[in-house]
This record gives C-alpha cells, sequence and structure tokens, in this order.
C-alpha cells in the first residue's frame, strides 16, 4: 500500500472526499478545528456517499480506551463495510486515534487524513503510526496502517494556537539532526511551507524503507522516549517534549556540539521557553525511569534503544542499559535541575 502526499486549497477538501472509490465515508473530526470550518466544509455537498461524523476530543485526551470504544461503536452501529473509507481532520493525536480506528474496525480499512497543525504535517501524519494511549504510557497501543491520501492544506496553519505551533518546531527541530538539508533549511530561515515539504519527504522516505520500523526508521525515535516521559510527567505538549527529551540524550550521552546545535536550531525555529521543566525542581530519575521501562523501544527487559546524534544527518541507534541510564543521569542530577537551552 502506499501514501499520496498531496498539497490541495482549502476549497478542493470536499473535492478530494468526493473522489473516493467508496459509497460510505467515516470522518473522524478534532471538535476545535470543526468548530472553526463546519460552517466552511459543508458535509452534504458529498455526493452519493453515506456520510458518518464522529466528532473527536482535545489532542490527546481522545487517545483512550473509552473514546475508542465509542467511536468504534458508533461507526459499527451505524452500518459499514469493508469498503468504507475514514477520513481524519485534525492534529497528531486525532490522526493517530483516527488511524487506530481505521486499522482495527472490521480488521482493517483505508483511511485518509487532512492534517491540521503543523506536527501532523511533518511527522505524525505521514507513516502510518497509529495509537491510542494507555495508563502505563504512551502510544502502547497501535498499529502500523498506512493512510491512502495525506493532504495537505496551509490554511489550517492559520489559526493554529502559538503553543500548538511551538510544538510542530519542537519536531521540525527533530528533523534537523536527521537530515542536514533540513537542518540547513532551518537555519537559512527558509519558508516553512518549504520545510514542511522536507520533513515529509524525508519521513516518507525512510518509511517506504522500512515501514515497521525495524531497521533505518528507528532514526526517527531520537528524542522520543525520554520525551514520551516527560510528556507523562509534566503534561506538556508532544513537541516540547521531544524537544526536551532530544536535550536530555545529549546532555547524558551526546557532545557539547550537540547541545550548542540545539541550542542554535531551537533560536532558528523561535521555540520559547528556555528553562526546562524539571528548572529549579527535583530531576524525577524514578518517574523517568518508570516511563522508560515501560516504552516500545525496550530491546530486552533491562536495556533500551536510544537515538545518539553522532553529528548532522548521522544518527546511530544503541542499544542502553537501565542501569546505565539510572547510574548517568544520578551523577548529573544536581547539573540537570539547573539545564537550560
Amino acid at each position: 500500500m502506499k501514501t499520496e502526499i498531496k498539497k490541495i486549497g482549502f476549497e478542493s477538501i470536499i473535492e478530494e472526499i468526493n473522489k473516493l472509490q467508496t459509497d460510505t465515508v467515516l470522518i473522524i473530526a478534532d471538535h476545535q478545528v470543526w468548530s472553526l470550518y463546519s460552517k466552511d466544509l459543508n458535509l452534504d455537498q458529498i455526493e452519493n456517499k453515506k456520510v458518518l461524523f464522529w466528532k473527536a476530543g482535545d489532542g490527546e485526551k481522545v487517545k483512550n480506551m473509552t473514546d475508542y470504544q465509542s467511536a468504534v461503536e458508533f461507526f459499527l452501529e451505524k452500518g459499514i463495510h469493508r469498503n468504507a473509507h475514514l477520513v481524519v481532520i485534525g492534529g497528531g493525536a486525532t490522526s493517530d486515534f483516527g488511524g487506530f480506528v481505521a486499522a482495527t474496525i472490521l480488521r482493517g480499512i483505508q483511511w485518509s487524513v487532512f492534517p491540521t497543525t503543523l506536527l501532523s504535517m511533518v511527522d505524525a501524519s505521514i507513516g502510518g503510526k497509529v495509537a491510542i494511549n494507555s495508563k502505563s504510557g504512551k502510544n502502547l497501543l497501535g498499529a502500523f496502517h498506512l493512510p491512502t491520501n495525506v493532504w495537505v492544506c496551509s490554511k489550517f496553519l492559520e489559526t493554529l494556537p502559538a503553543v500548538e505551533k511551538s510544538s510542530g518546531m519542537g519536531e521540525v527541530l527533530k528533523y534537523c539532526f536527521l537530515d542536514y538539508t533540513i537542518y540547513d533549511l532551518v537555519i537559512r530561515k527558509s519558508e516553512m511551507s518549504e520545510i514542511i515539504d522536507a520533513c515529509a519527504k524525508f519521513k516518507e522516505k525512510l518509511t517506504k524503507e522500512d515501514l515497521k520500523e525495524t531497521g533505518v526508521r528507528r532514526i526517527l525515535n531520537l528524542g522520543h522516549s525520554f520525551g514520551h516521559a516527560v510528556e507523562f510527567i509534566y503534561n506538556i505538549p508532544h513537541g516540547e517534549a521531544v524537544m526536551w527529551g532530544m536535550a536530555l540524550i545529549f546532555k547524558l550521552f551526546g557532545t557539547e556540539k550537540n547541545i550548542n546545535d540545539i541550542t542554535a536550531l531551537k533560536k532558528a525555529l523561535e521555540i520559547p521557553g528556555d528553562h526546562s521543566p524539571w528548572f529549579n525542581k527535583e530531576f524525577p530519575i524514578d518517574k523517568i525511569m518508570m516511563y522508560l521501562s515501560k516504552d516500545k523501544k525496550i530491546s530486552a527487559l533491562s536495556s533500551i534503544d536510544l537515538v545518539l546524534i553522532k553529528d548532522i544527518g548521522n544518527a546511530e541507534v544503541e542499544t542502553i542499559s537501565f542501569e546505565k541510564i539510572q547510574e548517568v543521569m544520578e551523577a548529573n542530577k544536581d547539573e540537570l535541575r539547573k539545564f537550560t537551552l
């Protein structure tokens, strides 16, 4: 199966849905996005198709078993079939959730997505990793299920809250370490549309080479193991947590150049906030270890695969024991309390 990534104008959204080869369209839309754009997205203009609409809650809050069951039961009770096509309108959390519904309902139906945030345009909507959260951690219930279409409409960014823009920039920052072309675009402060394209194409390339994340695609997890822990502990946006996850990796296992690079990129991307979420507080070693031990990237009961950066565009995956990670954090905990970028 292949994904088509296509730039479209806002006026073409209904037209693209009408082109889908199905008589039944399921729609999952983020409720905030829908409140802004529903008047301009007239579902009655979807022709010769049964349309079933389910409104999703805010961001990560929808990624739970209760909302998952609510969505699938709603669609199943209305009557659907395996040639139905699910369309997601929303950010990264909504596409994670909607894609998981598509992957599991009737053992899998096709789906497409209109990403509405910067984070989802550069990362979350591409590559087919779909999931909901568990009480034990983020994205622990999921599947690999590629979308048929990713329709990128830049108009959605016009109403993107500042906090969501910063979160998306955190993922862009990650790509800067993985690909020199993207790094160069950011440092030169190129147009955001060009940066979005470059990030999307880079992830699409890795996904084609390694869909199930057993090889080269693993480098996309840069900053995510520590980042997911920070996200849960401090309840901060995903992209911001990924940035601090990278900063932790660089501080604990990286180089001075890594720190200098992330500081320069943070400035170029205009990501606010220099202080870490734990600044001037006790560094939460026990909580971080708890989340790391339940992370999807654990390679054994006693170790985890972490992405380290040798230089811009040169990432390596290394297996590090939990004992070593705890030892290094304990040795640096006083310095980490004052950590800034």
